[in-house]
């Protein structure tokens, strides 16, 4: 009884915590958020050391992406659109099996490791888009050059500038960081609509080097930028397969304009995490790729955004790229181990290193790796503003049994590796895709372009005589 009593006692006395309102946002962070975050919300998460960026630490109450003037903390509207939005390009993902209640509790939670930031709240500026015009992109790539935003997002916006790699160039916890590459749209963390970039340009980013042009651009000239900077952008082009188009000629330089005339597919890297050393944090993060071919020959260019080039002469390897098909084109559905094959489905690698070398091998698993006896590849390479662009050509088939074949009207896997040499990538160290698929697009058959003239001409003819036997009737 006495038990009961005190037990009573104890429950009633002792804050309900995990069961009110008040302790909901508490519970959503310590399960979902804390691991990353840290359980203190200093960004001392279990994932600190295999992510970059690094976690957000909430201690300090500096926050990037805001609605508000430079210095002033967000609004809960503003912590709610980087929960549901997550930011683009890093492990930070969006989440949306929240409620909107829920939310909100995680909101007021995450606010009380800096409670001093938060005791008002903040006014955001106001966003009004002028109409678009020619005239705006026109101007705002005057301004992106008079306001020296190419001394850290480079003349063509993908981040290579020259402050971009100065010794200092950290954000206020010390991290290195990095321009944004503006070609990217769907890496851009705080949105990539002209709205989110005029606010971006308008606040600035608190705790990087990414100043607010608040006070030293009008509000004409900050939404002219924020539509160049929009017109910078790619359209990414996701799927599982490449179709490459016959040509008449192989175009032998990176920047002939059939190039940019040919479908594209964009193939998302990851680093290569199975094997020692591991790559978590990889930077190259997207490869474009195209192709064409002739009756006799294939080529294939490899597209990628690398911020500053390394060909291998200041003690850190060079940057590469190299394209992985299976030595066979498999018969069924089965494929190659991913990453450089295995002992029963070998693969062909076409290599290229900034440092001039193009080489062919042949690899069964990542310890077996060998340079074929016969190099039957070429490759023509240019780095302009930030991108790289390598193109292989091959013949169609070849005396060497070790050297896939090109088929056309057959899917060919492929896969991609892409090395940063400034991150000391190499060997097993990389950026690796998925398997994908390319084909030679098939000849047109002749019957396509004579059959239907022959079909219409029938039918003519049907109706002539139609028309005759009812014109005797």
């Amino acid at each position: 009884m006495w038990t009961a009593v005190i037990l009573l006692l104890i429950l009633t006395l002792t804050p309900a915590r995990g069961f009110g309102q008040e302790e909901k946002g508490e519970k959503i962070y310590k399960q979902w958020c804390a691991q990353c975050h840290g359980y203190e919300g200093d960004g001392e998460g279990y994932t600190k050391d295999y992510t970059f960026p690094t976690p957000r630490d909430f201690t300090m109450g500096t926050y990037k992406f805001r609605s508000t003037p430079t210095g002033e903390p967000p609004t809960d509207q503003d912590i709610i659109r980087s929960i549901r939005n997550g930011n683009p390009g890093t492990t930070m993902p969006p989440w949306k099996r929240f409620s909107d209640e829920e939310v909100k509790a995680l909101t007021e939670y995450i606010k009380n490791f800096a409670p001093d930031v938060f005791e008002y709240e903040p006014e955001p500026i106001k966003i009004q888009a002028p109409p678009f015009s020619e005239e705006m992109i026109k101007k705002g790539k005057e301004i992106f050059k008079k306001a020296k935003c190419v001394e850290c997002h480079g003349l063509e916006g993908r981040g290579d500038g020259k402050k971009g790699w100065e010794e200092n160039f950290k954000d206020d916890w010390g991290h290195r960081i990095y321009p944004r590459n503006y070609t990217y749209p769907w890496e851009m963390r705080n949105g990539s609509s002209v709205e989110d970039i005029y606010r971006t340009i308008t606040t600035g980013f608190n705790g990087t080097p990414m100043t607010s042009y608040q006070d030293s651009l009008t509000d004409e000239q900050r939404w002219a930028l924020a539509y160049f900077i929009k017109s910078l952008q790619l359209k990414r082009h996701l799927g599982i397969s490449l179709i490459l188009k016959r040509v008449d000629n192989i175009p032998e330089k990176t920047d002939d304009p059939l190039w940019d005339a040919v479908e594209y597919l964009d193939l998302p890297m990851g680093g290569q995490v199975i094997f020692e050393p591991r790559d978590f944090t990889p930077v190259i993060s997207n490869v474009r790729v195209r192709g064409v071919y002739t009756d006799d020959r294939v080529a294939i260019m490899l597209e990628w955004v690398d911020k500053r080039p390394n060909r291998g002469d200041d003690g850190n390897p060079p940057d590469a790229i190299r394209i992985q098909f299976p030595e066979k084109i498999p018969e069924g559905v089965e494929k190659p181990y991913f990453f450089m094959g295995d002992d029963r489905h070998p693969v062909n690698l076409w290599w290229w290193k900034a440092d001039g070398t193009v080489a062919e091998y042949t690899a069964s698993g990542y310890e077996d790796l060998q340079a074929q006896e016969t190099q039957n590849i070429k490759a023509t390479a240019n780095y302009s503003y930030g991108l790289y662009r390598v193109i292989f050509t091959r013949s169609l088939t070849t005396d060497d049994k070790n050297d896939i074949a090109f088929e056309p009207g057959r899917f060919i896997p492929f896969s991609v590796s892409a090395f940063d040499g400034r991150e000391q990538e190499a060997g097993v160290k990389c950026a690796v895709s998925a398997w994908y698929y390319l084909m030679l697009e098939p000849p047109t058959p002749v019957k396509v372009y004579v059959m239907p003239p022959i079909v219409a001409i029938m039918v003519f003819g049907l109706g002539l005589v139609l028309h005759k036997r009812l014109s005797r009737q």
